[in-house]
């Protein structure tokens, strides 16, 4: 656990020789130019900005981070005039037109390590309600079309939306009532056709969930509305329960939880991902790197903080 005692604001020499030291130990790509065009960009913002460091099990993937932002900044404006983002992009559209209907809204843009501008997890300022994000203007009749699925496994109201540029993906993420269940598990990974995950997968999950609630992120095709993945996201306490087990995450993550955090109270999270493709059985850690990521998730109403 970090002993900080106070906020620790970033550091760019700092957060770059962190960046490079971690992508050596996971074996992922960097590239220093882009990540100094991405701080240079937002040096308005950086520093205010809690961050957030992200990997993934898988080999070859970049470390990527996320800004968050306390309030409302418009770095979708940032991405444009940067030449990141093309002024017709759909999804950029689309990030807008929900922006406006879920006031308050703040972006939290993502990058990846070796490419920069990747994504934009958008806080929804609170809890939505589905049929709210549904009826925001744009929204593809495709995404529309799941509300039915969404119902049935009593997925109804929404903290984030999630754009991801490149792979043209929109995401819903979702509160879920715990205790949960092996049954009702398998129902939200049968939203992507995938198979049912493993007693043992389901063990792990619940070694750390317990009977408490949760997050789950339901991905899908801008274009045709296809859910091609979903994840579920466990968030680790400040002092963890006696009764919970931590799972073996694979020597890659291990390796990632050597890069070091400078907060006060660290917050880290893991996040199982399943789908129809090779995206089944990936797993995420997150933690947060500096700027009071938990603090700023406490703010928030964020179950786990």
């Amino acid at each position: 656990m970090s002993t900080t005692s106070e906020r620790e604001p970033f550091v760019e020499a700092r957060f770059l020789e962190d960046l490079e030291k971690g992508s050596e130990l996971l074996g992922a790509p960097l590239d220093q130019k882009i990540m100094k065009e991405v701080i240079n960009a937002h040096r308005e913002l950086i520093d205010d900005a809690a961050i957030q460091i992200r990997g993934n099990s898988t080999p070859g993937t970049p470390i990527s981070f996320r800004l968050f932002m306390a309030t409302p900044a418009d770095t979708l404006q940032i991405a444009e005039d940067q030449g990141w983002l093309h002024p017709d992009n759909p999804i950029l559209g689309l990030a807008r037109a929900v922006r406006t209907q879920c006031k308050g809204a703040i972006e939290q843009p993502e990058f990846t390590s070796d490419k920069g501008c990747d994504a934009l997890l958008m806080y929804l300022n609170g809890l939505q309600e589905l049929d709210h994000v549904l009826a925001t203007p744009g929204m593809p009749e495709g995404i529309k079309a799941n509300r039915q699925k969404f119902l049935d496994i009593d997925l109804r109201t929404l903290v984030v939306v999630h754009f991801d540029y490149p792979k043209e993906l929109i995401s819903f993420y979702f509160l879920a009532q715990g205790p949960l269940s092996k049954t009702q598990l398998d129902k939200m990974v049968a939203l992507t056709g995938a198979a049912p995950p493993s007693e043992e997968v389901y063990t792990d999950i619940v070694g750390v969930l317990l009977d408490s609630s949760y997050y789950l992120t339901v991905v899908m095709d801008y274009h045709t509305g296809t859910i091609v993945k979903i994840e579920l996201h466990l968030f680790f306490p400040v002092k963890l329960p006696a009764d919970m087990n931590i799972p073996n995450v694979g020597e890659r993550l291990e390796s990632f939880w050597d890069i070091p955090t400078y907060e006060s109270e660290e917050m880290d999270v893991l996040s199982y991902c399943f789908g129809d493709t090779a995206k089944t059985g990936d797993i995420l850690a997150l933690r947060g790197y500096c700027g009071g990521f938990r603090e700023l998730m406490r703010s928030w109403g964020i179950i786990g903080a």
